[in-house]
């Protein structure tokens, strides 16, 4: 299934995972996995910073907000049109966390997974943020704010 969020971000899901969406955030999980990825959006705001610049800072927020002690430095990458920062690691309650920022001008979505420990699901959440496409809108084209 390929679902389409706010009309600016398409993703693949696998057929046994639900997508629910509150005000802020968009979660994806397996009923019967163990864990769930929660992903939050944003807008690029500050034009003088570039996007690398403001996905690490972003990063660096959700990190020092929750504790979380990197296993290894953060990877930033570009990949098929879009800037990738990812890394792995555990919440001060030994909790595993895998942490994605993905954007496109004028868009940015946080992405967090989190279980108990380290398992195979983590791969499947790869495959997911792997499959985003930011799809070009009239409103994501023209305006710096989206």
């Amino acid at each position: 299934m390929v679902p389409n969020h706010n009309k600016y971000l398409e993703y693949k899901l696998p057929n046994n995972w639900c997508a629910e969406e509150d005000e802020d955030n968009l979660f994806l999980y397996n009923p019967n996995g163990n864990g769930a990825i929660t992903m939050s959006f944003f807008d690029v705001l500050c034009l003088d910073k570039s996007l690398d610049e403001q996905i690490s800072i972003l990063a660096k927020r959700f990190i020092d907000n929750n504790n979380v002690i990197l296993h290894l430095p953060l990877i930033l990458l570009n990949k098929e049109g879009k800037t990738l920062l990812y890394g792995t690691g555990t919440t001060s309650d030994k909790w595993f966390v895998k942490l994605w920022v993905v954007a496109k001008k004028p868009k940015i979505v946080l992405a967090t997974y989190q279980s108990e420990r380290k398992n195979a699901e983590v791969k499947i959440c790869d495959s997911i943020i792997d499959s985003f496409k930011f799809v070009e809108t009239d409103d994501t084209s023209s305006s710096p704010r989206g």
